[in-house]
């Protein structure tokens, strides 16, 4: 069977969808990075030991980069809502984003599959450091801390 010709706005508005989702995530992972502050503070009160801290303090950092691919899906998912509504093309994206230095400037234009694919990886990555928070968390009963 041939294959359908790809349609770049609909790739767009469905890559502007699961990018907003992310926010879910960024909201979640925030409230255990505080959590990692408020460990942290009370830690060092407490002058826990380094085998206590060490894991609120990968909370803290995962939380971090978290964050740091949060706000670039959330800037994706901006861009990708405009390309899907038509307000400027992937040349004219292209061609900004080399004017301000965020893009090489011979960095080769890319279909708006592969661009979708590229950018909903950020979603992924919020997901596996928001895991990664948990885990620490879920670490700490058996260093016999409890929350």
């Amino acid at each position: 069977m041939a294959e359908a010709q790809e349609n770049p706005a609909v790739i767009a508005a469905i890559a502007a969808a699961y990018l907003r989702q992310g926010r879910v995530l960024d909201r979640v992972s925030r409230g255990l990075t505080l959590l990692g502050v408020g460990g942290i503070l009370a830690g060092t009160y407490a002058s826990a030991p380094l085998s206590v801290t060490a894991p609120v303090l990968l909370v803290l950092l995962f939380g971090l980069v978290q964050s740091y691919f949060a706000l670039r899906a959330g800037f994706d998912a901006e861009i990708f809502g405009h390309l899907a509504g038509n307000a400027f093309s992937t040349t004219n994206f292209d061609g900004a984003m080399k004017r301000l230095g965020l893009f090489a400037q011979d960095r080769p234009p890319r279909p708006m599959s592969e661009r979708a694919r590229g950018a909903m990886a950020l979603v992924r990555r919020q997901a596996i450091f928001l895991a990664l928070q948990v885990l620490c968390l879920l670490a700490l009963p058996l260093l016999g801390v409890v929350l």
